[in-house]
């Protein structure tokens, strides 16, 4: 492996003829490419027909790639099942929620609990391995392709139906305990055997939540198991090679901590505009900041994601926009100097690869409109020389080791599943909450870890907790017994982890005890003000009573925030501007700096570097505040410009 940034670009030789492999080999190696991954979606290429392989051209390509100094990761091709593998096990395909299925035409068409298929991916992923696992060339691996895109985790199949009730089974032991974890009581639910119980789809209304949860949390380990079989194989036919699997941004069905746990590589896929118009307004409805960053991206979503997912392994971004997409709601041009930005900022996070998506504009199907670092005329788009510029940057700055932060956010998959199960109000989005304090974080100059509820909370300063629906007390305690100072959200603790109300609507220690929610539609705020600045709460209100002290006046006689001997405790949702000043207040009290940057101006720090990153149309002037030299940029930073500045401490 190098010991220093580097990037990469996702490669099809089967969608081009052979003459240009050559040429698009050297081009990369030219222009600073020193990764490729390719095969993802290349099983009827592989496997024409049943058993028959075809590996010629995929061994020239390897070949070819790696001769002119590329190293390759090697995907495993089960995101898109061919054809005749579909026909000979029609219920291989994943059911919807209303009972249709996903047929064969694009890609994901499959089921995580079918058997039949998860033997045939092991057959694939074996034949692949054997095949490539000890190729020089072949230095590292990804298992499938973005699990889950396309709302293909959960599926309403007979397989999920048959996997679930086992999973059940071994969960509960007995039908009676599963009943009262349930509280199957209610609306008389209550089963006389694992066998009677159904998928939560199709009811009249809601299904139970615990029984939803349930099956949440099955689909899960489901992808789990499924990505687990991949990479026993892979360790066994390629050992001492690191297995990664690309993620997505803002999406939550499944547990990817779990799923890392089997991989060295936590890779995400970064789309900042793509994000930004699709999946990010969904859970940031801030239209000022949508039509600020329409061609640069939210200043706050990608690093969110960097230090999610470098919290689960090694981070190397798999896909980086290089120019426009085709998915989203709008498709912009990326500002000038916009990918560049995006590269470096994914460095400061501690990247390790910046990989963009693609090589070169397909002219067919259904990415066509899809950019590439090259125009379909094999002539380089705008993104080709920003790359270039980065690939000639990183040569002369050597990035030192990321340090461990002093701000620890705490994140987790099962609370966000709660939050959307037992909504209360349709406004409520667990990564939007997520990414509100993220930024009040940031725009106070802060660093910060994303960790989930297993970490080691010591020698944090500062642990913040948005949401934690069933924190459970051991997993506080240990989070108190840190000596880090603690600020909690709303609805941390209020649920059991059956997803029951407990007798303490709130954990011991914070001052507060919630007797009732106030949920609220988001155009209908309470007015507060605390510590003479004014603001308001929305989306989710706690009532309740003070043992500690309360901080903050509001119009329904609730206070804002109380403390207790074990931390701090937010009593609702609070509007940026408000939930900036108390971030900064908290950052204060745990010892830390902070200063307030402009607008879409934001600092990472990795060892002593800074690196800074202007997402505003306007030109930003780093504060003197950062004192050291620069070693890229200048403390004058134009629209989507990079700046490096080593730290005088």
């Amino acid at each position: 492996m190098s010991s220093g940034p580097e990037l990469g670009v996702c490669y099809y030789p089967e969608h081009w003829s052979e003459d240009l492999w050559i040429t698009d080999a050297q081009n990369m190696h030219k222009n600073g490419i020193r990764w490729v991954r390719i095969a993802e979606f290349a099983w009827s290429r592989i496997e024409p027909n049943p058993g028959k392989y075809e590996w010629e051209w995929l061994d020239k390509a390897v070949d070819i790639l790696g001769s002119n100094g590329l190293k390759i990761v090697m995907c495993t091709p089960t995101p898109t099942p061919p054809k005749w593998l579909v026909d000979q096990m029609p219920d291989m395909v994943a059911i919807d929620e209303n009972g249709r299925p996903r047929n064969f035409g694009s890609r994901r068409h499959y089921s995580f609990s079918h058997l039949g298929y998860q033997k045939e991916s092991q057959r694939i992923t074996e034949a692949v391995a054997k095949r490539y696992g000890q190729n020089k060339f072949v230095q590292a691996w990804q298992t499938d392709n973005e699990y889950g895109c396309h709302e293909t985790t959960y599926s309403w199949c007979s397989s999920s139906l048959t996997q679930f009730r086992k999973w059940l089974e071994k969960k509960y032991k007995s039908i009676d305990e599963l009943n009262k974890s349930w509280g199957n009581v209610f609306w008389s639910m209550e089963y006389r055997s694992f066998s009677e119980i159904e998928l939560p789809n199709l009811t009249v209304t809601e299904a139970n939540p615990s029984h939803n949860f349930d099956f949440r949390k099955f689909s899960s380990d489901q992808v789990k198991n499924f990505n687990s079989q991949q990479v026993k194989i892979i360790n066994e036919y390629s050992p001492e090679r690191p297995v990664s699997h690309n993620y997505m941004g803002h999406f939550v069905e499944f547990d990817h901590r779990e799923v890392s746990k089997d991989l060295e590589i936590a890779a995400w896929n970064s789309y900042p505009l793509g994000n930004l118009q699709n999946m990010q307004i969904i859970a940031r409805e801030d239209k000022k900041l949508v039509r600020d960053c329409f061609n640069m991206g939210d200043p706050d979503f990608q690093s969110y994601h960097h230090d999610l997912y470098r919290g689960m392994g090694r981070l190397w971004i798999m896909e980086q926009q290089p120019g426009p997409v085709n998915w989203a709601k709008y498709n912009p041009i990326p500002k000038a100097g916009a990918v560049r930005m995006w590269t470096w900022e994914a460095f400061a996070h501690d990247a390790e690869v910046v990989s963009y998506f693609r090589w070169r504009q397909a002219p067919f199907a259904q990415e066509q409109m899809h950019a590439g670092l090259m125009y379909r005329d094999n002539t380089p788009a705008v993104g080709s020389r920003e790359a270039l510029q980065v690939a000639q940057e990183i040569q002369k700055i050597k990035l030192p080791r990321t340090q461990k932060s002093e701000i620890a956010l705490l994140h987790d998959y099962e609370a966000c599943w709660m939050t959307e199960l037992d909504g209360q109000t349709e406004d409520f989005h667990y990564t939007r909450l997520m990414l509100d304090f993220y930024k009040a974080i940031r725009v106070n100059g802060g660093s910060l870890d994303v960790v989930g509820k297993e970490a080691d909370f010591k020698g944090y300063k500062l642990v913040i907790i948005p949401s934690f629906v069933h924190l459970s007390s051991e997993i506080f305690n240990k989070i108190a017994l840190s000596g880090a100072k603690i600020l909690a959200g709303p609805r941390t603790g209020i649920k059991t982890p059956d997803f029951q109300i407990p007798k303490n609507l709130s954990l011991e220690g914070l001052g507060y005890q919630v007797t009732r929610v106030d949920a609220l539609p988001r155009e209908l705020p309470i007015e507060v003000e605390w510590k003479g600045i004014k603001g308001h709460l929305s989306v989710w209100r706690e009532h309740g009573n003070s043992s500690g002290v309360s901080e903050g006046n509001s119009k329904d006689g609730m206070p804002v925030i109380t403390s207790g001997n074990k931390g701090s405790y937010l009593c609702g949702w609070p509007d940026s501007n408000l939930l900036s000043a108390i971030m900064k207040d908290q950052m204060t009290a745990a010892g830390l700096k902070s200063i307030s940057l402009p607008e879409y101006l934001r600092v990472r720090q990795r060892g002593d570097l800074l690196f800074f990153t202007n997402y505003g149309e306007q030109k930003a002037v780093i504060p003197d505040f950062y004192k050291g030299d620069i070693i890229l940029g200048s403390r004058k930073m134009g629209q989507a410009d990079v700046t490096i500045l080593r730290s005088e401490g």
